[in-house]
């Protein structure tokens, strides 16, 4: 288990907000003396307990792990219910809402956390869910790090003008039946990314959210760990 796990506070001084330029991560640290720093992304529903316990499972792995809070120029410390209809909704809107651009330096200013903390190798990957994997694509198409792994991103068909930027090796996890993103649009996406060889994309049997394990409804316990096995594959790269 992690040696240490406990929210944080993380300084983004570039894009000060009328109410500051801080905002909060999950941290949690591998048992080992050092491994590369992961940032994790959140869905539409914040930094959840279900969040906190990919944050910890990752950690597990061996990596200096950081969720930060992507949504807190909207409302700080929003975390959602996704059974709750009122709260799944404010998530949805929230998505809309959300500078993809601040996101993004919010995403540099978490990765210059982790490359500060001594039990970081100075390697970096970003992942991330949903929104979070949104996110992470432009993480890869914008940042420099070493690794990417998306989890069923909903907008990325939004920026595949990006994709030729994208120099680390990328995994793109997707569902066939997502209902966020039709097979069309999956295609189309398919489609695009072929053209840069650093991007792979694996196809599941599954739909929307099959990695979260707390919605019975969406979670695919095969597609998961296959999902997972190729992340932890790729990210073992870095250590």
């Amino acid at each position: 288990m992690a040696e240490i796990s406990l929210p944080v506070t993380i300084s983004n001084p570039d894009y000060p907000e009328a109410d500051g330029s801080e905002f909060g991560a999950y941290v949690a640290m591998p048992e080992s003396a050092t491994g590369p720093g992961i940032v994790l992304l959140h869905e539409i529903f914040g930094v959840t307990r279900w969040i906190k316990d990919t944050v910890d499972l990752f950690a597990a792995q061996g990596y200096c792990v950081a969720a930060p809070e992507m949504f807190w120029r909207l409302e700080r410390n929003f975390e959602a219910d996704f059974a709750v209809p009122a709260q799944r909704q404010k998530g949805f809107e929230y998505r809309g809402l959300i500078d993809h651009d601040k996101a993004v330096a919010d995403i540099a200013a978490t990765i210059a956390y982790l490359k500060s903390l001594p039990e970081c190798n100075g390697k970096i990957g970003v992942t991330g869910f949903c929104t979070g994997g949104t996110l992470t694509y432009l993480s890869a198409t914008r940042l420099e790090i070493n690794a990417a792994v998306v989890y069923y991103g909903t907008q990325i068909q939004e920026f595949l003008d990006e994709r030729q930027n994208i120099h680390c090796p990328t995994i793109v996890h997707a569902g066939t039946s997502d209902e966020h993103v039709s097979l069309e649009i999956l295609e189309g996406i398919k489609m695009a990314l072929s053209s840069n060889s650093n991007i792979t994309v694996h196809e599941y049997d599954a739909g929307h959210a099959f990695a979260h394990t707390e919605r019975v409804d969406h979670y695919f316990g095969g597609a998961a760990a296959t999902a997972h096995a190729r992340t932890f594959e790729l990210f073992g790269s870095l250590k």
